[in-house]
């Protein structure tokens, strides 16, 4: 019977390594508001063994907006562009950060045809870390942002503030925190995960608000 217990114990104990720790982070503005669209990307302080590339992440062209407005994905991952909407739109690296003075990753630059016209996607692949703003030459409220993270282990906050990164390596861990408005980098927080760990953020700046869709134009 002891036997049976500590064999079960042991497999539980591979089981949870296996499969990390959670990790969960509650990020507000100055006015303690919660901040939405806040990259979160976990960095264990010890080597980790290298993580499989995920399948093509999808950001889609829909009611003239980038979905989703941020995105996160590990450097050597596929982005994959489908525009979901009944006319043309186009897609173009430039420029990030709140003055425009932030580089671009990665030049890219092409046009996508309307849903129904060439259902076809555009994929590309994402091998240099850094950050990418994306903007539309035919729709100029388009705004989208693509992060390349050097770490597997990220997750983007929702409209309460809040991400969830699952699979995190015990250990002590940095969270660094990135906004597509921030002037300056925010403050990395040390941690410490053993099967799971939380932890609250300050943003040293007041996100503004995004507003509603604008209205799809008649052709």
């Amino acid at each position: 019977m002891k036997n049976t217990l500590l064999a079960a114990s042991l497999l539980a104990l591979l089981q949870a390594a296996a499969h990390g720790g959670q990790v969960q982070i509650s990020v507000t503005t100055p006015d303690g508001q919660p901040a939405a669209d806040v990259a979160v990307m976990v960095h264990p302080t010890a080597a980790w063994t290298a993580q499989p590339l995920p399948e093509p992440v999808v950001i889609a062209q829909r009611n003239i907006r980038f979905v989703p407005f941020v995105t996160v994905v590990p450097v050597g991952a596929t982005v994959r562009f489908v525009n979901q909407d009944r006319f043309d739109h186009h897609v173009r690296s430039q420029p990030g950060g709140p003055l425009g003075n932030v580089a671009p990753a990665r030049q890219f630059e092409f046009r996508m045809a309307a849903a129904g016209k060439d259902p076809t996607p555009a994929d590309l692949k994402m091998d240099v870390p850094g950050t990418v703003a994306l903007g539309c030459h035919l729709h100029g409220s388009m705004r989208g942002h693509v992060v390349v993270s050097t770490t597997p282990w990220f997750a983007v906050t929702d409209d309460k503030g809040v991400a969830t990164i699952a699979g995190v390596p015990d250990g002590q861990v940095e969270l660094k925190l990135w906004h597509p408005e921030q002037l300056s980098d925010q403050a990395a927080i040390r941690l410490q995960v053993a099967g799971s760990a939380s932890a609250d953020a300050r943003l040293n700046f007041a996100p503004r608000r995004r507003g509603a869709a604008a209205p799809p134009p008649r052709y």
